[in-house]
Order: C-alpha cells, then structure tokens, then sequence
C-alpha cells in the first residue's frame, strides 16, 4: 500500500480462507503497516443489501465489516486528501487517511 505523501507498507498474512457468506478467517500477520485485519477476522462480507447491510451503505462498498470502528477499508472510496473511514484506509498506520494505491494479493498453498 501507498499513501499520498509516497510511504509506502506491507501486509502479509500467512493464512487466509473465506467459509460460509464468505466469512473470512485470516491470521499470522507480518508487514509494518499494523494488523488491521484482526479486526475483519471471522467476519461475513456485507454490501448494501446483505450482511451488515448499515454499514455498507454508510461506507459505501462490500468489506468485512465489524461491528465497531473501521480499522480497514481496502475497498473504500477514493478520494485524496480525506481523513474518513469511508476512503481506502488502513487505520493501525495512516488512521482513516485516504491512501494512494493498495494492492490485494493470493497465492495457492
């Protein structure tokens, strides 16, 4: 991932599956950007008309969305030079600071 100012950071996770409503299991973390994924972990994906259907429509796209705060947001709107939850984010680094680029990346085992 890229923020505005051209910092730049990494997220692996060493295991990750989706199972039913395509809940995702994700853990073993390394990266310097900060776990924000624990937070998703065990969690449905929602859009606006299924799962947590409040929060996707307030954040405007499909994620693994807890029941609290935003720690991450990878498929949010993006608009430079924002500080929301709603924008492309990645909170345990830039908080709700809007970022530049992020990449998502699979890999068989």
């Amino acid at each position: 991932m890229r923020a505005e100012n051209g910092e730049k950071g990494f997220a692996i996770y060493q295991n990750f599956y989706l199972s039913s409503s395509y809940a995702i299991h994700i853990n073993d973390y390394s990266g310097d950007v900060g776990d924000a994924m624990r937070y998703q972990n065990n969690y449905a994906f929602s859009t606006k008309d299924k799962g947590n259907t409040e929060k996707a429509q307030r954040l405007k796209g499909g994620w693994w969305y807890e029941d609290s705060t935003v720690f991450c947001h990878l498929n949010g709107v993006y608009e430079p030079g924002t500080n929301d939850a709603l924008t492309v984010n990645w909170y345990p680094w830039r908080e709700h600071e809007n970022l530049a680029s992020v990449e998502i990346k699979v890999r068989p085992m």
